[in-house]
């Protein structure tokens, strides 16, 4: 299942070709080892730089989230692909503090057939999942990428996931049922 997700990491992530993604140029495996070459970032995770700072100024979060966006904006129009598990771990913000989206290994593409995860599965992170992939829903679009990515706003600007819980099904429960 690890490989089957990698190389298929690798083939989303090699499609797109944009600014704010982080591409994928060549995968393979040499001597018993897979290997990922993709592009380099000189930076740190967004999930780093909140460990350290907690929350981050409006401009410079709203900034984030529009390089995103742009990002997220062109996966879906350009090639009909949800990322599915927008979080801070999965943006990297280089040295000019511009932000990059990664890890598209739980990625969809709304023009293939084939399903890398079962139906009826939850994948993500349960702090950032939309209500309808927490909900296992068939028929996501682009609006879950967005709901996660306002989720991932408001740990930046308040230093807090939107909702708490002791357990993985307490927080998507929330995420379904309460308001923010």
């Amino acid at each position: 299942d690890f490989v089957k997700r990698f190389l298929h990491e690798v083939k989303m992530a090699g499609r797109l070709d944009h600014p704010n993604i982080i591409t994928a140029f060549d995968a393979g495996q040499v001597q018993g080892f897979f290997y990922l070459a993709m592009t380099y970032v000189d930076g740190v995770e967004l999930s780093d730089r909140l460990k350290v700072d907690r929350q981050l100024p409006e401009k410079e979060a709203l900034t984030i989230v529009r390089d995103i966006a742009a990002a997220l904006d062109y996966a879906w129009s350009e090639h009909r692909i949800l990322h599915r598990d927008i979080k801070p771990s999965n943006i990297m913000l280089d040295r000019k503090g511009h932000a990059k989206l990664m890890d598209m290994g739980i990625s969809k593409s709304c023009n293939d057939n084939n399903e890398m995860t079962l139906s009826g599965t939850i994948v993500g992170t349960p702090y950032y999942i939309s209500p309808e992939r927490a909900r296992a829903d068939d028929d996501i679009d682009f609006r879950s990428d967005i709901y996660s990515l306002g989720a991932t706003l408001y740990h930046m600007v308040t230093g807090h996931h939107p909702f708490e819980g002791e357990t993985t099904m307490q927080i998507v429960s929330k995420h379904i049922h309460q308001p923010l």
